[in-house]
């Protein structure tokens, strides 16, 4: 819903036959993963998102633990994990039993 109301952006993923989807989260049982532009905007939405996610369902979501990943340089990581109240982390990294990496001036994963 956040992203068909223009509220985050996703990324496009393509495959073999040069068609593609463009992809926003990941869910799993008791793990999200969520791809988006490195905006203040779009984390401030998402940190909306996660406080009504809070409220509606009495769910918790353990901030502590979670990562703000980079596939870039941003100049002000800091801050925008700073919205959200997590630890900025790096690739490469383990999700979910998968090696995750990416080149430092990648735009993919």
């Amino acid at each position: 819903m956040a992203k068909e109301g223009g509220f985050t952006d996703g990324f496009l993923v393509k495959g073999r036959n040069g068609l593609g989807v463009e992809v926003s989260h990941l869910l799993f049982a008791d793990d999200t993963l969520i791809l988006c532009d490195a905006s203040k905007k779009n984390l401030e939405y998402l940190n909306w998102i996660f406080m009504l996610f809070v409220a509606l369902s009495e769910l918790k979501i353990n901030m502590e633990e979670s990562e703000l990943i980079p596939v870039r340089d941003v100049s002000n990581l800091k801050e925008l994990a700073g919205i959200l109240g997590c630890k900025v982390g790096a690739f490469p990294t383990t999700y979910l039993g998968l090696r995750l990496e990416a080149p430092y001036k990648s735009y993919r994963v």
